[in-house]
């Protein structure tokens, strides 16, 4: 076979382009191949749908991927055609998208490295193409496919904030817990957001007409904006959340103590961690402490038997015994305590729910999980765009290789 016959077949060639020449040049040990691409004579060619003959022809060049160590690029004069109505227009070559300057298999390549996990500054310096230009090609294939592929009907949404950047940067994500895609963002962590987030998941084929129930935390913010764009939907509070604002309640206590007392400083630690994974030598430190000091004390029992009791109600779905820790709180006289007693109350419809129905908001926890992973891989995103794109990217669901 020859040498031009290789390269078509790599390329995927069809009738009427064919391979002109091949030209590996350069003096170094790294040359540059270049590949030179003609079609037949007197070849029609497709625009929407019809086929015209050649007006004339102008002449491109695309980045491919690179022949063993050296770069390679691909040459060609690619027709133009008069259509119907009289304009002049640049055909679609098989080997890249309209527009780029690099070849499809190049920018496949580029996917699969992000993919994997390589940062956009690591596959530029792996391809030696600008990080600009691979903030590009991902942004291009992204779009594309958010405009193209639909999401279906979401039915049971979740609603989580994440931080982009150190200070108050947020994005609101909206994810599909049943599919396990993210299908809306929104910058910020308000009304707004939710509304933008909310917004980018209709443009997809989604309706919140659609949407039964939506798991999130206890942000005025998203409540009042769950309740005036889909009151329909049951609003969820999970354990998660519950726990999460406890933990912040024996944590107000304990820094408020640690004034007065040396001996709890620098023990939030295991305040906060499960009792079960602490090891022996914590226990005997906490047991002690909590004897020592009876108002974390108190706070520290009282967090432990909420978790008792909350996995009482999720195997019964038996409310009472939540509303007696309730009481057994509130008699604590410990004010962040309370706060946390009135908070419940306040939210007692979404808690309930939660309970009715075992919908938790875990994945879209894992979806916080996973886009921090990817700040820090890129070690934080300048523009927010690139962010968003790269969340749809690795978290979208979307299907990258369809052009």
């Amino acid at each position: 076979m020859k040498s031009a016959e290789i390269f078509a077949l790599g390329l995927g060639l069809k009738d009427p382009w064919y391979i002109e020449e091949v030209k590996l040049e350069g003096k170094s040990e790294k040359k540059t191949l270049h590949i030179y691409l003609d079609h037949k004579a007197h070849s029609l060619f497709e625009y929407e749908g019809t086929k015209y003959p050649v007006y004339d022809h102008q002449q491109r060049k695309w980045h491919h991927l690179r022949f063993f160590q050296h770069e390679c690029y691909i040459h060609a004069r690619v027709p133009r055609i008069r259509n119907s109505s009289g304009k002049v227009k640049l055909v679609e070559v098989p080997w890249a998208q309209p527009g780029s300057s690099f070849s499809l298999l190049f920018e496949y390549d580029v996917i699969d490295l992000i993919s994997e996990g390589m940062s956009m500054s690591g596959v530029s310096r792996r391809l030696n193409v600008v990080d600009k230009r691979i903030a590009r090609i991902i942004q291009r294939h992204v779009s594309q496919c958010l405009s193209s592929q639909e999401i279906g009907e979401v039915k049971q949404l979740s609603v989580d904030e994440t931080s982009r950047r150190k200070g108050h940067n947020y994005f609101t994500i909206m994810s599909d817990r049943e599919a396990k895609k993210v299908v809306g963002v929104g910058i910020g962590k308000d009304k707004e957001a939710f509304a933008h987030a909310l917004i980018d998941l209709e443009i997809r084929g989604g309706s919140r007409e659609s949407i039964r129930s939506i798991t999130m935390d206890m942000s005025r913010s998203y409540i009042a904006a769950a309740s005036e764009t889909m009151s329909q939907a049951d609003i969820i509070f999970d354990r998660f959340h519950i726990v999460k604002k406890l933990n912040e309640a024996v944590d107000k206590i304990r820094r408020r103590e640690q004034k007065e007392h040396d001996e709890l400083k620098k023990t939030r630690y295991i305040w906060l961690r499960n009792n079960q994974n602490l090891n022996k030598e914590q226990r005997l430190q906490i047991n002690y402490l909590a004897n020592t000091y009876p108002n974390i004390g108190t706070a520290y029992r009282l967090k432990e038997l909420l978790k008792l009791v909350l996995d009482q109600a999720y195997h019964s779905h038996l409310l009472k015994p939540i509303n007696q820790w309730m009481k057994e709180a509130w008699k604590s006289g410990l004010e962040p305590i309370r706060e946390f007693v009135n908070m419940l109350k306040r939210h007692w419809y979404g808690i309930k729910t939660y309970f009715k129905k075992i919908a938790t908001n875990a994945f879209a926890e894992r979806v916080n999980l996973k886009i921090q992973e990817i700040k820090r891989v890129a070690k934080g995103f300048r523009n927010p765009l690139n962010f968003i794109m790269m969340i749809y990217f690795h978290l979208g669901g979307l299907n990258l290789k369809t052009h």
